[in-house]
C-alpha cells in the first residue's frame, strides 16, 4: 500500500498550519494512508495537537484510514499520551 509519510518538523506549532495542510491534501485527494513521522519532535503547541486531530478526522471521514505516527521522539510521545491522543485520535506504528 502506498503510503503518505509526513515528517514533522522540530518545532511544530500552528505557524506550519499552510505547510501542515498542504501535505495532507495531496494524501486526501489521493485517498491515501497518512504516517506522521515524529522522530524529530521536539516542541508541538495545543494548535499542533489539534491540527494532527482534525487531519485524523478528515482522514477517516475522506478514506476511511486512521492515523499512524512512526518513530515519535520521547517528548512527542510523552505528549501524546498526556492528550491521550493514542487511540482516539492516532495509532502508533511499532518498529518491524
Amino acid at each position: 500500500m502506498n503510503v503518505h509519510r509526513i515528517a514533522l518538523p522540530e518545532k511544530f506549532s500552528f505557524e506550519d498550519y499552510e505547510w501542515f495542510r498542504s501535505q495532507y491534501t495531496e494524501a486526501l485527494v489521493a485517498s491515501k494512508p497518512v504516517e506522521l513521522v515524529c522522530s524529530q519532535v521536539t516542541f508541538l503547541d495545543s494548535a499542533a495537537l489539534g491540527m494532527i486531530a482534525s487531519l485524523q478526522r478528515n482522514l477517516k471521514n475522506v478514506t476511511n484510514y486512521d492515523l499512524v505516527v512512526s518513530a515519535p521522539s520521547s517528548y512527542c510521545d510523552e505528549l501524546f499520551q498526556l492528550a491521550n491522543m493514542y487511540g482516539k485520535y492516532i495509532h502508533l506504528q511499532l518498529p518491524a
